[in-house]
């Protein structure tokens, strides 16, 4: 008798328990011969998990949610000739963590896939005005601010749990003693074993920041120095003097974003506004050179870019001018 073949569709009814029991049965079958398809159903039931939609109760919402994965589902083309059974897996995961995004108004593009089957790289892109949270394969999860990517591997091997990041993320790393886990930013490499961690590295800002909230990290520069940080301790590190500075943090405002608040203390508006950049996907122009010198303290939450522009207009020495998704801020 021929084997049936794996179809996207029990895959999604066994991972959302709408499987029948023939179902189930085939794809525990199916997973009995692999443990990398053993590996991936788990992940992808973890990102199933996260997206929240198995605690929605209103029938109606979850409907409207799940159409939404099928549509996403039906929008990425893969060659299933060319591609394994690992970009399904990966496809999926990216229509189910896209509906995270759509639910939070956060959402991210895996790109890369033509070289997956060969490079097993994944990268998730989150555009500008938007955020993500990514499931690696050890369990660790990512959460990616606006105007960020993250590369990691689709499996973790032997040896260093190593990803790159460009932007802005927050780290909740599972513990392995034997697999350290490594972020790899511009110049920096943050080691660490298991622990909570905020890693700032956008290209525009001279400043590279990490922020650890729990555990102990390991950050190794340029030059090989080695310098080792305790929870509530922020390091920066200088890319233009190449210099960096260890500071004692009371709050945790630095992972403040990923609650929906962006917290400026004492911050100018030059550097302020490259953050409303990302955060609302906007062009800020200056009508004159001083008032990017005007210096902002507050906290900016959720809200539409209109309330945030009125506020700052209110509490600084400035107007601003919109048009479209063009911003001009001026001295009063």
């Amino acid at each position: 008798m021929q084997k049936k073949r794996m179809t996207d569709e029990i895959l999604y009814k066994y991972i959302s328990d709408q499987a029948s029991a023939d179902e189930a049965l085939e794809v525990r079958e199916w997973t009995k011969s692999s443990d990398v398809r053993k590996n991936e159903l788990a992940r992808l039931k973890n990102a199933w998990i996260i997206s929240g939609l198995d605690h929605v109760v209103d029938p109606k919402i979850k409907n409207q949610e799940i159409e939404k994965i099928w549509y996403i589902i039906r929008q990425i083309t893969i060659n299933e000739q060319k591609k394994a059974t690992r970009l399904r897996f990966v496809r999926y995961a990216a229509a189910i963590l896209l509906i995270i995004g759509l639910s939070e108004t956060i959402s991210y593009f895996v790109s890369n896939l033509s070289s997956l089957s060969n490079s097993e790289i994944t990268e998730i892109i989150v555009p500008k005005g938007q955020r993500s949270t990514v499931v690696l394969s050890d369990g660790s999860t990512v959460q990616l601010n606006s105007d960020s990517r993250l590369r990691f591997p689709s499996f973790f091997k032997t040896g260093k749990r190593k990803v790159t990041l460009i932007g802005e993320g927050f780290f909740n790393v599972a513990h392995d003693k034997a697999h350290p886990f490594v972020v790899e930013a511009t110049g920096l490499q943050i080691e660490v074993l298991g622990t909570s961690f905020n890693v700032s590295n956008y290209p525009n800002d001279k400043i590279i920041t990490t922020y650890l909230q729990s555990g102990k990290v390991k950050i190794i520069d340029n030059s090989k120095n080695n310098v080792f940080l305790n929870p509530s301790e922020a390091y920066s590190y200088s890319t233009i003097t190449h210099k960096s500075v260890i500071e004692k943090i009371d709050d945790q405002h630095f992972s403040d974003w990923t609650k929906g608040l962006l917290t400026i203390k004492g911050e100018n508006i030059g550097e302020l506004a490259k953050k409303l950049e990302r955060r609302f996907d906007i062009q800020i122009v200056f009508g004159d050179e001083d008032v990017k010198q005007h210096l902002y303290t507050g906290s900016i939450k959720d809200q539409d870019l209109k309330t945030v522009l009125d506020a700052l207009e209110f509490a600084s020495a400035i107007k601003y001018e919109r048009t479209g998704t063009r911003v001009i801020l001026s001295s009063k």
